[in-house]
Parts: C-alpha cells; structure tokens; sequence
C-alpha cells in the first residue's frame, strides 16, 4: 500500500485507493462527478473489495504532484492537453466562473506526443481522449475514453474541425484537397 483498485469494468467508474497503516490507514473512494464532489475518504474502510462478485486490477498509487493530464487526440499528429486537479487530492472539484472544472492547458513531451499517436492507432479513432498519469518523471497512460473533446477551449475546435476537414477532404476527394494545398503554398 498504497495501492489502487480499479474495476475491471470500464464502465466502472469507483476505483479506491487504500492507504497503509503507516500513513494514516483508511481508503478514498473515486466516482465519476456528482456535483463538486469526484471523492470521499473513509478512515474505517481498510480492506479491498474482494469476494463481491466482481473483478479488479491493482497497481500502485502513483505520486502525481496533485494533477492529472487530459489529453484529447485529433489524428496522429495532433493532441490537445490540459491539466486539472487530481481527484485523488481532496475529492472537491474546482470549477471555473461558468461551472466547468478550472483546467489549464500544458505542453505535451515529444514522448507523450508519441503516446498520444500509438492511441490513436491502437483505438482506431480519429478523435479519442485518455488520461495522463505524470509521476517521477514518467508518463502513464491509466484511462482511454475514446470519443471525447474538450469542453471549453475554442482554440482546440478551431484546430479539430480544420483537422477533421482535411481527413474528409483527402477520403472524399483527394484531388481537391491537393489543389487547396498547393494554393496555400504558392
């Protein structure tokens, strides 16, 4: 311990987090949003869910400095990231003026590029987001989720439509989209 219990179930968003003795004991209980809240700690709740019925993985509690990293990929070429407070922290969310969760753009490593392109290929999406795990100066990769976009950037839209617009263009009529190319060159 610490260690972390995820369901095997994707769709199985209650993953818990046991601490050890040491440190206090106990467990955190992560679910998906229900108003300003994603987590509860319970000081008495020591003992994973075995023998429920249901199947887990485990893995270690990975120290994250108190941040997630969401990354939402449009193509191979292209991935859009922002960080946010980690649920594993307090279990409150931070929201903005306008309600949504307060998020902040970050830069991408050439190595997170890279995972963000071998998801991308791997899932066989153009759009796809998934989340980042920073810790100890690695990069992890802990929740794929498929279709998904970011909420409040006009920047990351503007770019996934002009992106999204090319694919078409080059599927559909490859030949039109290479005389707007050679236009925007000259």
């Amino acid at each position: 311990k610490p260690l972390v219990e995820k369901p095997v179930s994707g769709e199985d968003h209650n993953i818990y987090i046991y601490y050890p003795r040491s440190q206090g004991g106990g467990s955190k209980r992560l679910f998906r949003k229900v108003g300003d809240r994603s987590g509860q700690f319970y000081a008495d709740v020591h003992t994973p869910r075995v023998g429920d019925g249901q199947s887990y993985l485990y893995e270690e509690l990975l120290q994250t400095e108190g941040t997630d990293v969401k990354v939402y990929a449009v193509g191979t070429d292209y991935a859009h990231a922002e960080a946010r407070k980690s649920p594993v922290v307090d279990g409150k969310v931070n929201r903005n003026a306008r309600g949504k969760e307060s998020r902040y753009p970050v830069i991408l490593s050439t190595a997170e590029k890279e995972i963000a392109r071998k998801v991308v290929r791997a899932f066989g999406q153009t759009m796809c987001g998934f989340d980042i795990l920073r810790s100890s100066g690695n990069s992890y990769v802990c929740d794929v989720n498929g279709w998904s976009s970011v909420k409040d950037s006009p920047k990351f839209w503007d770019d996934a439509a002009n992106l999204l617009r090319q694919n078409c263009l080059l599927a559909l009529a490859p030949g039109y989209y290479s005389a707007c190319q050679a236009l925007l060159s000259a």
